[in-house]
């Protein structure tokens, strides 16, 4: 997948073979260079968030609030999603980024988005916490590891 940023592979990766319904967490994109590249730095959440709302990667990204696990997720979004009316299935659009629900409704411009994003994920990944199961945070499960593994 060309040069893509490494959290923009795994989130194709598992998108594209249905790992998940909504999306992905920061910390489990960021962190899973540690699976993969475990002698590369983790990537910052601001390096993240550049990338992800510039327009060069060839899908544009969603983010929600994902309600099952009551956190930020980012996914993929489709030529159908974006085609679609605007203001039916993207609430709202930085560049790149599409938000898809209305959790930042009142958010002006993308540096709001990005500190919320900082705020909610950073300390998880000071931790080494970059998956979320049955509520709690920790680290990737035995199946997300395989999955992870998938991509070396």
């Amino acid at each position: 997948m060309k040069n893509y940023p490494f959290w923009f592979k795994v989130l194709c990766h598992f998108n594209d073979n249905n790992y998940f319904e909504n999306g992905l967490t920061i910390p489990f994109l960021l962190g899973a260079s540690s699976i993969i590249n475990p002698d590369n730095d983790i990537l910052s959440i601001d390096d993240f968030f550049s990338q992800a709302i510039d327009g060069s990667l060839p899908r544009k990204i969603s983010l929600q609030k994902c309600g099952v696990i009551g956190q930020y997720v980012f996914g993929t979004i489709d030529r159908e999603t974006v085609n679609y009316p605007y203001g039916k299935a993207i609430t709202k659009q930085f560049e790149n980024i599409c938000i898809t629900d209305n959790s930042f409704f009142n958010t002006i411009n993308s540096d709001e988005v990005k500190k919320v994003l900082i705020d909610e994920s950073q300390n998880l990944l000071n931790s080494n916490l970059y998956s979320i199961n049955e509520g709690t945070w920790g680290d990737y499960s035995n199946i997300e590891k395989s999955r992870l593994e998938e991509l070396k």
